[in-house]
């Protein structure tokens, strides 16, 4: 990942710096909207499952 100036420190810099500058942007911004959909889906299934559980043997 390259970055978008030219500096030896910090003095250098001016303007945004964006964390994501280059081309592996999106295959990351993919991975994480998947691996938060599948966190999603798993917490779900849980839940309906952990809910069936206590709605059927009540304490």
């Amino acid at each position: 990942m390259e970055a978008p100036f030219v500096a030896k420190s910090w003095d250098g810099v001016t303007g945004p710096i964006f964390a994501g500058y280059g081309s592996t942007e999106m295959p990351w911004l993919v991975a994480t909207y998947l691996c938060v959909l599948i966190a999603v889906i798993l917490g779900w299934r849980h839940e309906r499952h952990a809910y069936k559980a206590a709605s059927t043997h009540p304490m």
